[in-house]
């Protein structure tokens, strides 16, 4: 029986602090969910063996936990959600598909691995879908309807509560109105394991309105800072089978019951006599349930709050109670744990055992850069460090931190621990209760950098990449004058190239497009987008703090406009943090130009009630309405900001409200961007002599079966439509994930006087690229081609077995027997 406490992230440029609580049972309670945490899952296999923890999957979570309201909570749950359901779904279909199979033995494997509350079927009584419980602050359930607009899963069920939550009350509620449910058959090779034994969860909701919030004409929603309190009953002892043995107790039922505490009576097989056997003769000694308390006091008013609360005074220095606190969880801003009021207030609780685990809040742009935390995606990481030593240029070195901070404590009897991405406190067994010393290495060590750096320089990338650069160095510019480039500000950045589903080696879909003024367009906002591109802007600035702060402040209000494509999570989540920061930063006349679908438009309308913080960040233009180019003012306002001088949509294939976008007077000329969909001829007439061309290419060649059945394009499709647009140059990007490295690209067929003129860059995350670096970019992908040689990942990070659908390649292939099945509605 094991219990412990994961953390996955802390606080830092591009994350927020969550952590996972693993019950005695097996079962998982997540507390936070921001951006980037699905990715912070997967992160856990790169620990490597040593570590002996297991992986994380997203999809075993059964609870999440909102400490509250805002991104930093909760700007990755809809991808979860998501992820969960999807990963169900299939399960499910699995499970009823062995229905058919008339193998009894397999049936009831599949249907043991996928009992999560103890039954396959929900209480709602739709088949084959496990529940996923949020428990968070009010406002809660709002934010979660909001989402109807662009993300449906009917047949996942989610179970909400707001406030004031306790979870043993809701037990005691449940096994009233429904009867028990048959239990799983018990592990019999080891009895003394304790299946049954679940955290329960008490909520403290503590009002952190702002002042204001009582002003009915504004409608301030009410806002609730959530901490927990979870607890175990008592830990029965270990159940010691040679002593049952001894007293001839029957295997089976009398073994559970025992167990549970209860005496037995049975019949001695040798004597004939009836014997009374009490859970002491063969138990060990039990000890108290495990308590874990999360504190989220974000301010000295949540402080209050905590320090009246009743449920926690409980728990200061009460040695009677059946609850042991083996650990509390800080959620707090540095400065505020680092009071003398939060500090006297931490010695309240039974200092002599209890240990503190510190997860500092960052809530400014300042906290997260004077933290000067790592980022957490480590596989992201380490992937930029070696491409930017094959071409600083265009993979900038990202900066990383050695030297970890101590803890600063202004108690010597508090027992203090600073959480770090990745580290397991164990809870059970008590033998082994604190810090699992082998989670607490530095993701980033100079040791570990060497080696990364003497692996690309024995692979030949560098080397290769320095003859390819010499070799081109001459048509660096490609034909631009060197006038040209002087006090050029215009780049472009990839914040993320992959497809859907986040994976460790690739974001989700981002870019942004800095025109010549400084000022700045993100095409697609996928979850992570503003934290990748702090990273990416932080790997080319060398201020201090003080002025790289200024900078980021600049840059950010800088982003006078954003494109989103169409409604897929994938493409537009990370919105949720850009609208917020960028608030905090800018006058209120300074509202970027969001160009969203309608059903986008919609979805943020109804989350600023939930958060006002992005109130009034926006000026709406719904893409379907930028067909014939923009209006007046709204054409205006790009021109002075951006130097914009034409912006137009084209409806394409793909899911309802999906367009791709024509942009003239950019730094780089005319840019096209397709966003997701099947190749598309009107698309390509309006971007015609595009200077860059940026297209999806989900799906290597050979699998147009596929792309077609999900509506999106090859690599060689892509080159045929930067063809037919006489584009310039064509980057590649939103590649599945099914080749998260570098997918591959097969130019046989093709004419190659055409594509004489034609560059094609494969993108990756953190790649920057300037108009005099455009040539160079096409050139380097047999040099990054040496950094994976092995680049054959099977899509397992996400608890699917490939995404590659059942019977894809006949669905595919009815599709494509359609004569003008997209072309009779007009967007192909």
């Amino acid at each position: 029986m094991t219990s412990c406490i994961r953390i996955l992230t802390t606080s830092g440029i591009d994350s927020n602090p969550s952590l996972l609580l693993v019950s005695p049972n097996g079962s998982k309670t997540l507390i936070n969910c921001g951006e980037g945490c699905q990715r912070a899952f997967l992160e856990s296999s790169s620990l490597g063996p040593h570590v002996n923890v297991g992986s994380l999957r997203v999809s075993s979570v059964n609870r999440v936990c909102l400490t509250h309201t805002g991104h930093e909570a909760f700007g990755g749950l809809p991808g979860m959600i998501l992820t969960t359901a999807d990963v169900a779904e299939s399960i499910a279909k699995n499970f009823l598909d062995s229905q058919n199979d008339g193998n009894n033995g397999k049936k009831q494997q599949r249907s043991n691995s996928l009992k999560r509350h103890g039954s396959l079927v929900s209480d709602e009584g739709n088949e084959g879908m496990p529940d996923l419980e949020i428990v968070g602050p009010v406002g809660t359930k709002e934010f979660l309807h909001s989402l109807r607009h662009f993300m449906r899963r009917d047949r996942f069920n989610v179970h909400v509560h707001e406030g004031n939550f306790d979870s043993s009350l809701l037990t005691s509620i449940s096994s009233e109105k429904h009867p028990p449910k048959k239990k799983t058959k018990k592990n019999k090779s080891n009895p003394s394991s304790n299946d049954d034994i679940e955290f329960t969860i008490k909520a403290i909701p503590i009002d952190c309105s702002a002042e204001d919030s009582t002003d009915t004409l504004n409608k301030f929603p009410k806002k609730q800072a959530v901490s927990y309190i979870f607890t175990t009953p008592p830990i029965p002892g270990k159940f010691l089978i040679e002593k049952a043995n001894a007293l001839k107790i029957p295997r089976g039922p009398l073994y559970a019951q025992l167990k549970s505490g209860n005496s037995v009576t049975f019949t001695d097989p040798e004597t004939n006599e009836e014997r009374i056997v009490t859970p002491e003769e063969v138990l060990a000694e039990g000890s108290r349930g495990i308590g874990v308390v999360v504190l989220y006091c974000p301010n000295i008013k949540v402080l209050n709050g905590l320090q009246q609360s009743e449920v926690l005074k409980s728990l200061y220095c009460d040695e009677s109670t059946d609850i042991e606190v083996d650990a509390v969880v800080h959620l707090t801003p540095k400065h505020l744990f680092e009071s003398a009021e939060y500090q006297t207030w931490c010695q309240k609780f039974r200092p002599t055992t209890m240990e503190h685990i510190v997860l500092h809040v960052a809530k400014t742009l300042e906290d997260r850069v004077l933290d000067g935390a790592n980022s957490p995606f480590l596989s992201a990481m380490r992937g930029a460090v070696g491409r930017s030593l094959v071409n600083n240029k265009l993979f900038p070195m990202p900066k990383l931190k050695f030297d970890e901070e101590e803890i600063n404590s202004n108690s010597e009897h508090l027992k203090i621990v600073r959480g770090c991405p990745m580290m397991e406190y164990v809870l059970l067994p008590r033998s082994r209760r604190g810090v699992n010393e082998l989670t607490t290495k530095p993701l980033y060590t100079k040791d570990d950098f060497a080696s990364l750096k003497s692996e690309v320089f024995e692979c030949g990338a560098t080397e290769l990449g320095e003859k390819i650069v010499s070799a081109e160095n001459s048509n660096i510019t490609h034909g631009l004058n060197s006038e040209d480039m002087i006090g050029c500000k215009g780049e472009l950045i990839f914040t993320g190239t992959g497809s859907a589903v986040p994976c460790k080696h690739r974001n989700v879909t981002g870019m942004y497009l800095r025109m010549q003024n400084g000022n700045g367009l993100l095409l697609d906002v996928g979850e992570g987008t503003v934290g990748q591109l702090l990273q990416s802007w932080g790997s080319t600035l060398t201020n201090t703090n003080a002025s790289l702060i200024e900078e980021y402040r600049n840059r950010i209000k800088g982003i006078k406009a954003v494109w989103i494509s169409h409604p897929h999570a994938d493409h537009h989540l990370g919105l949720l943090r850009l609208l917020s920061d960028r608030n905090s930063l800018v006058d209120k006349e300074d509202k970027l130009v969001l160009m969203a679908p309608p059903n986008m438009l919609a979805f943020l309308s109804e989350y600023q009630s939930v958060v006002p913080e992005i109130r009034g960040s926006y000026i709406a233009v719904d893409s379907r309405d930028m067909k014939d180019g923009l209006q007046p003012d709204i054409a205006r306002k790009l021109l002075n900001d951006l130097q914009i001088t034409q912006c137009i949509s084209i409806p394409v294939a793909h899911c309802p409200h999906s367009f791709a976008v024509v942009l003239d007077g950019t730094s780089f000329g005319r840019v096209a961007y397709s966003g997701d969909c099947r190749p598309s001829k009107r698309f390509a007439a309006a971007g015609q002599g595009a200077d860059l061309l940026i297209h999806e290419a989900t799906f290597e060649d050979g699998m147009e079966e596929e792309a077609v059945l999900k509506r999106h394009s090859t690599v060689g499709e892509a080159i045929d439509i930067a063809v037919a647009m006489k584009a310039k140059a064509l980057i590649l990007t939103h590649f599945s994930q099914r080749y998260p490295k570098i997918p591959s690209i097969n130019l046989d067929g093709r004419d190659e006087n055409t594509l004489r003129e034609l560059t094609i860059t494969i993108a990756f995350d953190f790649m920057k690229l300037c108009r005099d670096s455009m040539h160079i970019s096409s050139k380097l992908a047999p040099a990054l081609k040496l950094l994976y040689p092995n680049d054959a990942e099977a899509n397992g990070d996400t608890g699917m077995k490939g995404d590659k659908e059942t019977n894809s390649g006949n669905a595919a292939r009815d599709l494509m027997a359609a004569p003008g099945l997209f072309a009779e509605k007009g967007i192909l």
